[in-house]
């Protein structure tokens, strides 16, 4: 039987991750991005979530970015929702994305393409961290880097792989150990 090995995406460190995010804040489109990325890389979120999140989804009644993101089984991997925790850190980048907004209406795209009201779809918005990484001369990272950067950042601190699974929101323990 034939085995194809994929390639994972390369994993950054969080010394790394500042300096891609003090990059990209010398960029167009600078809040947007670095909220997209900080959804990847401190929440442990994959790039169709990121592109399915709407205003209303991450922010209370009285506007403050949520501790917490239901999402519907629509938004993920699969046919089962999951929650999603925000640390101070994603908190802070989603909250500045919406402070340089002019109208928040709750059902509006929270990562919307430049110039519209229209969301990214997962592949363009793949396209978008691609494009970052390269750019900003991270050679071998893709829209999974954030994600699996998530992941090995807190196996590193010694979180257990439960944990792991069920903030990544991995249906399977095998997904989770490589």
């Amino acid at each position: 039987m034939l085995e194809i090995q994929m390639s994972q995406a390369r994993t950054i460190s969080d010394k790394q991750a500042k300096t891609l995010l003090a990059w990209i804040d010398t960029r167009r489109n600078a809040r947007r991005n670095s909220a997209a990325f900080a959804l990847t890389y401190y929440a442990g979120m994959r790039v169709g979530e990121v592109a399915a999140l709407t205003i209303g989804d991450v922010t209370t009644d009285s506007g403050d970015v949520k501790d917490v993101i239901a999402l519907s089984a629509s938004m993920t991997k699969g046919d089962k929702g999951r929650e999603v925790f925000l640390n101070s850190t994603a908190k802070r980048y989603v909250g500045d994305l919406l402070s340089s907004q002019v109208e928040c209406p709750p059902e509006r795209p929270l990562i919307r393409a430049m110039g519209t009201h229209q969301p990214f779809t997962a592949n363009s918005l793949s396209i978008l961290f691609r494009n970052l990484y390269r750019d900003a001369g991270f050679d071998g990272c893709s829209s999974h880097t954030g994600r699996r950067s998530f992941c090995s950042n807190l196996a590193n601190k010694g979180v257990g792989i439960r944990v792991i699974q069920k903030l990544s929101g991995h249906r399977s323990l095998q997904s989770v150990q490589p």
